[in-house]
């Protein structure tokens, strides 16, 4: 007594295709053998349908809030030096307005810096070239944190005496400054530069 072979075509739990084959030897067992490897032609041929990657998947969305903090921490660092050269070429400065921009040990320096200059009657006439680099964040901290560095062209920059015109820099000064400066998010997810630390054992 001979049976012919019977395949049977199942999805599994993983969801891929599984083959069940009951075989019994017989007259019919050559027969059985190529209509076997006939339908594994026909499932090794069909279309193969390619399911996207996990880490591809999440890799966009949290790479959304860096590149919008970057561009934050860029533009209140761009808002601080436009407010410094602001108050140093005129000679006065807007408390409000820097506290928009600075907070902590940068807004004491800075505003130190600006009345030192008005008591010494200099001001300042160009302007500073910046090139900052946002080199660290830490959005996981409260408030959050960032720190850049950055290298500035103050070849344009020059102090002198508000009376005379006169040059005041000191001498031997260099044509660029390397600085390490510090931002913090405080309330209302509004960053400010909290430290502008120039480090002058630095050249760039």
């Amino acid at each position: 007594m001979t049976r012919n072979q019977t395949a049977v075509v199942r999805r599994g739990p993983s969801g891929g295709l599984h083959r069940s084959t009951a075989v019994v030897l017989g007259v019919g067992m050559a027969l059985a053998m190529s209509a076997c490897s006939s339908k594994a032609d026909k499932v090794a041929a069909a279309p193969s349908v390619q399911v996207p990657s996990p880490t591809s998947a999440t890799a966009t969305p949290s790479t959304v809030p860096t590149a919008k903090a970057t561009a934050d921490v860029l533009a209140v660092y761009q808002a601080y030096t436009d407010a410094k050269v602001a108050a140093m070429t005129t000679g006065h400065a807007d408390p409000d307005k820097l506290l928009l921009v600075a907070t902590g040990d940068a807004y004491d320096n800075l505003a130190g810096d600006i009345t030192r200059a008005q008591q010494a009657g200099i001001v300042y006439k160009g302007t500073e070239v910046t090139h900052p680099q946002v080199t660290a964040l830490n959005l996981s901290d409260s408030p959050q944190k960032a720190t850049l560095t950055d290298c500035i062209d103050v070849s344009n920059w020059t102090a002198v005496f508000s009376s005379t015109g006169a040059n005041a820099a000191a001498t031997g000064m260099p044509g660029h400054l390397f600085v390490n400066v510090e931002a913090v998010q405080n309330t209302g997810s509004t960053w400010r530069i909290s430290a502008y630390t120039p480090d002058r054992s630095r050249t760039c």
